[in-house]
């Protein structure tokens, strides 16, 4: 049975029903795990899955590898002494100490240094570290997740990552599929934006989407995926409660994407006709960004009549690229 939800991850789609599986399938054990995907595609919240499907008692630790300087990672990992470098004026635990009994979760992987990746390779094989500053060995018992936006096939491929760890981490990998492959699931996600970013805000009336501004979400590519939707759509839903607005239409939503709007075809190469098409919706959008759903002012800055940016856009409904019916009735303005 196909299911929307699956713990903090939300998505029907069946790249998503596929993520689902395979967290269910390997949670309980204790093999490594690589998540995969670009970034802003959730992969957090696939570590945040296995863990509470895993059963086990001990933390979900997290630390992003790309967000610590060099210097400091080894420590922020294993641990440091008193008085190990400049500033250590007592000793801390680290990430592999807070995650004993529990899951360790290292997002951008492929950031982490060489020496760093020889010491983690070997905490895994043995179960042992040494804090930084310390002669004295110490254990520790956790099961790792790692995840990358970068090919780690191709890091290694190059000499940029080791091969030995990334084949300790690769034997099972759970792929988080972009936006763009996974459309059908905006509109769920777009309304479970609303909905969370309204139970935040005390008092906050409730917010539909029109079907314009769903069509024109489900065509728009997002480079970046889900965390790009999330913040565009609570932007877009904030400024249209605090106009005291019901309904989230396109005149919210353009004011928050970027001037340059893609409304690729996931079909390529396109054929010419298909290319004048798309560039044409692209213009088009783009003026009605700039004024804010307005069509008489659009089809001004087309140079273009009213007339005409009708037509069009009813061309534009009958190639599935914008519902004309609901033009001038919701989302776009006289």
């Amino acid at each position: 049975m196909s299911r929307s939800r699956f713990h903090r991850l939300v998505g029907a789609s069946d790249p998503m029903q596929k993520v689902y599986e395979r967290v269910e399938r390997f949670a309980r054990s204790s093999v490594p795990i690589l998540v995969t995907g670009e970034t802003g595609t959730g992969k957090e919240l696939v570590a945040h899955a296995v863990w509470e499907e895993s059963g086990r008692i001990g933390p979900l630790v997290a630390m992003n590898c790309a967000a610590i300087p060099d210097n400091l990672v080894d420590s922020e990992l294993f641990g440091h002494e008193r008085g190990a470098f400049t500033g250590a004026m007592r000793g801390r635990a680290g990430m592999v100490a807070r995650a004993s009994g529990g899951i360790l979760f290292l997002d951008e992987i492929a950031e982490m240094l060489p020496g760093t990746q020889a010491k983690l390779l070997r905490t895994l094989e043995t179960g042992e570290y040494r804090p930084v500053g310390s002669d004295q060995t110490r254990r520790a018992q956790f099961r790792l997740l790692a995840a990358s936006h970068a090919n780690l096939d191709l890091l290694v491929a190059r000499n940029r990552f080791r091969a030995d760890l990334f084949h300790r981490l690769g034997a099972v990998r759970i792929h988080l599929p972009p936006l763009r492959e996974r459309a059908e699931d905006i509109p769920l996600l777009v309304r479970h934006f609303i909905e969370e970013s309204r139970s935040r805000n005390t008092g906050a009336s409730p917010i539909d989407v029109d079907e314009v501004a769903l069509s024109f979400l489900r065509g728009y590519r997002w480079p970046g995926n889900v965390r790009q939707l999330r913040n565009v759509v609570e932007a877009a839903a904030a400024s249209a409660s605090a106009a005291g607005g019901r309904t989230l239409g396109m005149a919210h939503l353009t004011e928050f994407l970027p001037p340059c709007l893609e409304l690729e075809s996931r079909r390529e190469p396109p054929s010419l006709e298909e290319g004048v098409k798309r560039a044409e919706a692209r213009l088009i959008l783009a003026a009605l960004r700039r004024t804010r759903g307005n069509r008489k002012d659009a089809a001004h800055l087309l140079v273009v009549s009213e007339t005409t940016l009708h037509r069009k856009l009813n061309d534009m409904q009958r190639d599935g690229r914008l519902p004309a019916s609901e033009i001038g009735r919701r989302g776009l303005r006289e």
